[in-house]
């Protein structure tokens, strides 16, 4: 395969990054293993729920991980899961499938150089900020399920992963980390896009991509999946030149949810208590090693914010 062109113009380069995930020539990463077994047992008919579980309890940090988030207050029923098999089968086929997607996704890059694996750990500790805010809000909302917004909070920005992995085949562009988590903000949503089409994930996740930096976003009716993870976007990390009391999406959520407060300070408070038990769940197995490189199968800690 021809090699890319590597002296071109911030612009131009983000286009002929762009083209090639068009065009299939840049590598978009598989799928976590972890998730793909699993999928192929949810797809079997045959498939027991006993299989489920072997399976699972094969990949000792995500069974303790999926332990951890059925003792949630989201899932607490009068009778205590006693076992992994109760816990498959009290979250049921589509949260399970969102959960190890979101489990699996701390190891999809797999880069070598150091430069850009600290760009990668920044955005994956925003990415985990982001679904913290996201699942909370949901929790406090009721506008999704809390596990379609973790997952679209850790999605929001997964064009990331593999416009780094892709740039270690551009070795003479500069390295500084601020033009590089520029060219991630610029082509991300873009990137996202194909990387989630590839996966065949849902439109609604999709949709959370490609409008994750499109403030002035509009649509017809209540507010959606994108809109709370846009908020939630915000509150993890306010953007200066859009507040978030005049953020379109901010807007429809209160329109959507009159029980939320209508005051983004107010609004923060009432997500404390949500806000702190998510970003537990989410640092305690999900985090990537400053000192390690992502990819090689481990979760080690990475402290929260």
């Amino acid at each position: 395969m021809e090699a890319p062109n590597t002296s071109l113009a911030p612009e131009a380069l983000r286009f002929a990054l762009y083209n090639r995930f068009l065009k299939g020539e840049a590598k978009v990463p598989q799928m976590p293993e972890s998730l793909l077994r699993v999928r192929r047992l949810l797809n079997d008919p045959h498939a027991s729920l006993e299989r489920l579980a072997r399976t699972i309890n094969s990949d000792p940090p995500l069974t303790a991980w999926l332990m951890q988030y059925a003792e949630s207050p989201l899932l607490l029923g009068f009778r205590p899961c006693t076992s992994l098999r109760d816990i498959l089968s009290r979250l049921g086929t589509r949260r399970l499938h969102n959960l190890v997607l979101c489990f699996g996704m701390r190891n999809l890059f797999i880069g070598k150089e150091p430069a850009l694996q600290r760009v990668f750990r920044a955005r994956w500790k925003a990415a985990l900020e982001r679904a913290a805010y996201a699942a909370a809000l949901a929790e406090a909302s009721g506008l999704a399920e809390v596990d379609d917004a973790l997952l679209a909070g850790l999605l929001q920005d997964v064009g990331s992963l593999p416009l780094l992995a892709e740039l270690e085949r551009w070795p003479q562009k500069p390295r500084g980390e601020a033009a590089l988590h520029e060219l991630c903000e610029h082509l991300s949503g873009d990137v996202g896009v194909v990387v989630m089409t590839v996966w065949k994930l849902p439109t609604v996740m999709i949709e959370c991509a490609r409008h994750r930096r499109n403030w002035p976003r509009e649509h017809i009716g209540k507010a959606d999946l994108a809109d709370l993870v846009q908020v939630a976007s915000h509150l993890a990390a306010p953007v200066d030149e859009q507040p978030l009391a005049t953020l379109p999406a901010f807007q429809r959520l209160r329109e959507t949810c009159p029980g939320l407060p209508r005051d983004p300070s107010q609004l923060v408070e009432t997500l404390v208590d949500g806000l702190a038990r998510w970003r537990l769940l989410l640092g305690s197995r999900m985090s990537v090693s400053p000192g390690a490189a992502p990819g090689n199968g481990s979760a080690p800690f990475l402290p929260r914010a």
